[in-house]
């Protein structure tokens, strides 16, 4: 009986053993083809950009509240004539500030994938001193807030 018991352990071992193995290339073969992709879409993380459609009203008044360095979520939530909607979330207001770019936006779809939630900062807040105000955007390639969600349709600013 002693015998077989440890035949069974240390064939279970071998199988975690080469299990490990498999999974370590595993996740080496994803993040090189990762890399070459965000290569070949000419991505260098951190991004800058600026957001856009940020004169509503509802949308004035978040980025009037927003501060340099609060955090974003920029979330794919595509709608019915825009498949590739990236909407810029801000994490202190639980208000929608604005939208990407839809160059950038199919290109962060194209790496991503449908649903996607990275991380990003503002950078600063622009046109303090006129009618309609902005803000820049820093990217980056995080995804810690936000991930496990899938409708959007609950934030203020849409």
């Amino acid at each position: 009986m002693g015998f077989f018991l440890s035949l069974y352990i240390s064939e279970k071992i071998c199988y975690n053993v080469n299990m490990r193995i498999v999974s370590f290339f595993r996740k080496r073969i994803a993040d090189f083809f990762y890399r070459r992709k965000q290569k070949r879409l000419g991505l260098s993380f951190p991004l800058y950009c600026k957001a856009h459609g940020v004169k509503a009203k509802e949308r004035q008044g978040a980025i009037a509240q927003s501060r340099a360095k609060d955090t974003l979520q920029l979330v794919h939530a595509p709608i019915e004539r825009y498949p590739f909607n990236v909407y810029i979330y801000s994490i202190p207001l639980n208000r929608v500030l604005g939208y990407l770019d839809e160059r950038l936006s199919k290109k962060l779809v194209n790496l991503f994938g449908d649903g996607f939630c990275v991380d990003g900062v503002i950078e600063n807040i622009t046109g303090e001193n006129y009618a309609v105000r902005g803000c820049n955007l820093q990217i980056f390639e995080t995804r810690t807030m936000l991930s496990h969600m899938r409708d959007f349709s609950h934030l203020y600013g849409e």
